[in-house]
């Protein structure tokens, strides 16, 4: 049968879809972890600049007031590259998805090539098989 020709060509977009999948969630894992790493940092951020309000507010040492201040420029500097991960995640989200979606439309389109083939071929022999019996009751015994 023709359709068996392109069974491998068939398992061969399949595997190709399902490795773009595979991908895909793996990146959407990273761009997650990404994200809740700059929560994370954003919040410890919320949390340090509280307690050097209060700590100002209660009166504290110009040294102390400068360890805040510098710890605090640290933080918004991981949390500036956090961002700049985040958004590459998602950028490399955008990308994975488009290639899956890639594979999975050709994947699609090459099953119902193999579909309509199988179709073709089963209302071949359906005909030929009624062919035969058409035949069978004109022929003569001898």
């Amino acid at each position: 049968m023709s359709s068996d020709r392109f069974k491998p060509v068939q398992r061969v977009a399949d595997n190709r879809e399902r490795q773009a999948a595979t991908a895909l969630g793996e990146r959407l894992k990273r761009k997650q972890q990404a994200e809740q790493q700059l929560a994370n940092l954003r919040d410890y951020h919320t949390e340090y600049l509280a307690k050097y309000q209060q700590a100002n507010q209660q009166g504290m040492p110009v040294s102390r007031i400068r360890e805040f201040q510098l710890f605090l420029d640290k933080l918004e500097t991981a949390i500036a590259e956090q961002e700049k991960l985040v958004a590459q995640e998602k950028a490399a989200c955008a990308d994975a998805q488009a290639t899956w979606r890639d594979k999975y439309t050709r994947t699609q389109m090459m099953n119902n090539v193999v579909e309509r083939m199988q179709a073709d071929e089963r209302r071949a022999a359906d005909k030929r098989e009624q062919a035969q019996q058409d035949d069978r009751p004109q022929r003569k015994p001898d």
